[in-house]
């Protein structure tokens, strides 16, 4: 079945969390922090990823400094998923 509300699982209440662009108005976001396995498996690194409308992400460009549940982090790219409703922020915790 298909989602009538494509921004439905964008609620505080649910997965999404506060976020801000600089001085900007505030949005939700999906934080995710997956962890990945590195240099034949001797090391591991840290991803964050923030999924949210394209709409209120389009001015996160590279070096933006961005606001999630209260932690400082930087953007580092800003990338469409799929059609383009939804942004993928890839992002290094200051």
């Amino acid at each position: 079945m298909a989602l009538e509300d494509t921004f439905a699982f964008l609620n505080t209440e649910e997965f999404g969390t506060t976020c801000q662009i600089g001085g900007g108005s505030n949005f939700v976001g999906i934080l995710d922090s997956p962890m990945d396995v590195i240099a034949g498996g001797v090391a591991l690194s840290r991803e964050y990823l923030l999924m949210a409308k394209t709409s209120d992400v389009s001015s996160a460009a590279r070096g933006a400094s961005i606001t999630v549940a209260s932690e400082a982090y930087t953007v580092r790219e800003n990338r469409p998923v799929d059609d383009g409703l939804f942004s993928e922020l890839l992002l290094s915790k200051d």
